[in-house]
């Protein structure tokens, strides 16, 4: 057996994250960041322009860098290449051989590599505490929270919770930041660690949390580049064109369509912003004005999550 080939699924929302037994509050003095088996080998499966794939990367990405501005140690786990049968044991029951010893299998992938600094732990089991030195990495830092990214939401990253919460280490999973097979998988695994062992988060939540430089305006303007990222069609582009003001979004991709559905989504969220209005001036600082009105949230379903209009869906992303 191996691992199957996925079709892609829209993540879960943020009205959509269970309520949870535990109350704890995330602390950038005591808390590390675990990306966890982003590997070639793992992250394949998902399709090219993958909505859920692309939601973690995204998200990783993002606390990569609020970790590094917060001081926040981050560790990664990696499985090792053409392991022995006898030491892989029961995984090979249930997932055939695992990676081979090639870097296309067993690298983190280019998008979310290890920054300087970052450790990497060799990992042989779901959980990234079994075989490791990872509880002990957490201890010589004085951490004892963790925020848990990666893959697969519904086999190691709730393992990996379920082993932090029993060495009384408090687990944070980034319900946007992890992937399952599909939309059923992803969303029984966040209901599972919310009841029995630990808080789920979104993205934008752990950003909050742990970049105290991050103001309502600037929550406002990640929002509004999550929103655009899927809509143009170079969503590398958006987060130095919100950085001007001046800048026409129309002149980067959006069409009447896209800025309809925008609209919409801000509109759900109790952002009125006629269209007429933006549309006769299409900029980043027209959309600005009107969001910063508005009180901030703490975060905003991105387009194609809770549908799309007809021409939308598919449109280029990350």
């Amino acid at each position: 057996m191996s691992l199957p080939k996925l079709a892609d699924y829209q993540p879960p929302t943020a009205a959509e994250l269970p309520a949870g037994r535990a109350n704890w509050t995330l602390s950038p003095e005591r808390c590390a960041l675990l990306v966890h088996d982003m590997q070639g080998y793992f992250t394949r499966i998902y399709p090219e322009g993958s909505r859920a794939f692309g939601a973690v990367v995204r998200s990783v990405t993002t606390l990569l860098e609020v970790a590094d501005r917060a001081g926040v140690p981050v560790v990664y786990t990696a499985a090792p290449g053409g392991q022995d049968p006898a030491w892989r044991g029961l995984q090979t029951d249930l997932w055939g051989p695992g990676p081979q010893a090639v870097p296309e299998h067993t690298d983190i992938i280019a998008a979310v590599a290890p920054p300087a600094g970052a450790t990497t732990l060799t990992k042989h089991r779901y959980s990234a505490f079994v075989r490791t030195p990872l509880a002990d990495w957490l201890r010589e830092r004085g951490r004892d929270q963790l925020v848990v990214t990666g893959v697969y939401a519904h086999i190691g990253v709730v393992a990996t919770a379920t082993d932090a919460f029993c060495r009384d280490i408090a687990p944070f999973v980034v319900a946007d930041g992890v992937a399952a097979f599909d939309r059923d998988s992803h969303l029984r695994a966040l209901t599972h660690a919310a009841q029995s062992c630990a808080v789920v988060i979104d993205t934008a939540t752990v950003r909050a949390a742990l970049d105290p430089a991050v103001t309502a305006a600037a929550r406002w303007e990640q929002i509004l580049a999550e929103l655009l990222d899927p809509l143009l069609e170079e969503p590398a582009a958006v987060r130095q064109a919100l950085a001007d003001p001046q800048q026409d979004l129309f002149e980067l991709g959006l069409d009447s369509v896209r800025a309809m559905y925008l609209l919409t989504a801000l509109g759900d969220c109790g952002i009125d912003v006629d269209f007429g209005e933006f549309t006769a001036t299409g900029t980043v600082g027209f959309l600005r004005d009107r969001i910063s009105e508005s009180p901030p949230v703490t975060s905003l379903p991105p387009p194609g999550v809770t549908g799309s209009p007809s021409g939308v869906s598919g449109v280029a992303g990350s």
